[in-house]
């Protein structure tokens, strides 16, 4: 009877997935080109791939850079949760990889700065740095897609961060009013998402530097879909981050925008022209989690993913898992977005980290 119930679960939250798919996909492509792709679409994906690929997909690499240290500006903004609240801002210092989009990137001046939130007291409890699903980083959403009491409650310092075109960070739009959180990136314009990725690990190793200089313990980091993709990719860059969790995670940008764009014109236009998915992933290679070995250890990798999401399919955790020598992962029944079954994978992930030395046993406060 049980199987029943959860195989109906799943069924439903990935009809769920679907609906939403389909108004994702339209957001998607309104900031893809309405022209034709052009005859050489294919030469010039050839000559991204390899400006991508020149000395940047090992370790080091010359994509990552390490930051400088950043000056970061620390506002008080009030308690939440039984703890004080502090907003941090600093300017992402970031340049990119790619000289032709240097001149576009430095337009978008609201990118320019990046902002996070700090839950806690500090005095070297470990910080759980939280990376939000596309579309999100507004702060009360976040509180609750992470129930950061529960983290609070059993040893950790929460901080949200907002990804590059996300929250504060989107740009104003032409008639006033901030514009929508994600509609930049990840999009249709490769090099855009490119050096996004490149510019969120280079913000967060600012950001977790910063953290550690302060005083705070061991660093590591959360994330949920395309936040789950960012943490993956940043444990395979930063040494110093010490431990890593991806829930619902992308893992190749080039297979989910290949499937979901599956009928549309784009991609009618993209096959005319030669352009493969296969092309995709050597231009995306850059930033793919599975490009590099993770450089946190194994014992605090751990992957949480749902049966039934149509939005980062079971695979990609697969993927994921097989990559990272087949560490911890904790499977629910629910989907993207009808997490079903959350709360018991917050409590693996807390046992899990516990195991591994982070936080502590148990606390009272709330529940997941």
């Amino acid at each position: 009877m049980l199987r029943e119930v959860l195989q109906a679960v799943t069924r439903a939250s990935s009809l769920v997935d679907r609906g939403v798919l389909r108004v994702m996909e339209r957001r998607m492509s309104e900031t893809a080109p309405r022209h034709a792709v052009p005859a050489d679409a294919r030469v010039r994906l050839l000559e991204l791939a390899r400006v991508y690929q020149d000395g940047t997909l090992g370790h080091p690499s010359r994509f990552f850079a390490e930051p400088d240290a950043a000056e970061v500006v620390e506002r008080p903004a009030g308690h939440a949760f039984g703890v004080p609240v502090t907003d941090l801002t600093f300017a992402s210092s970031y340049q990119p990889f790619f000289a032709d989009y240097r001149l576009e990137h430095h337009r978008w001046v609201e990118n320019h700065t990046a902002h996070a939130r700090h839950y806690g007291h500090g005095g070297g409890r470990p910080v759980m740095v939280c990376l939000h699903g596309w579309g999100g980083g507004t702060w009360w959403l976040e509180e609750r897609a992470f129930v950061i009491g529960y983290w609070l409650a059993r040893g950790f310092d929460v901080v949200l961060f907002q990804l590059p075109f996300h929250g504060a960070r989107a740009p104003i739009a032409p008639g006033g009013g901030r514009g929508r959180s994600g509609a930049l990136f990840p999009s249709a314009h490769l090099v855009r998402t490119n050096e996004a990725f490149g510019q969120a690990i280079h913000d967060l190793r600012a950001l977790r530097a910063h953290l550690s200089a302060g005083g705070a313990g061991p660093v590591g980091a959360i994330g949920m879909s395309l936040g789950g993709y960012t943490t993956a990719l940043w444990a395979t860059i930063d040494p110093a981050l010490a431990f890593a969790v991806a829930m619902i995670p992308a893992v190749s940008m080039s297979d989910l925008m290949w499937r979901h764009g599956e009928d549309s014109p784009a991609r009618r236009r993209a096959l005319q022209a030669g352009v493969s998915v296969d092309l995709l992933h050597d231009v995306f290679a850059v930033h793919a989690p599975t490009t590099r070995a993770p450089l946190v250890a194994r014992e605090r990798l751990m992957i949480v993913a749902g049966r039934g999401d149509q939005i980062t399919p079971p695979d990609q955790a697969e993927r994921l898992w097989r990559h990272w020598g087949e560490c911890a992962i904790h499977w629910f029944p629910g989907g993207h977005l009808a997490q079903v079954g959350r709360g018991d994978a917050f409590r693996a992930v807390r046992r899990h980290l516990r195991a591994a030395g982070f936080g502590v046993d148990s606390a009272p406060g709330p529940r997941p």
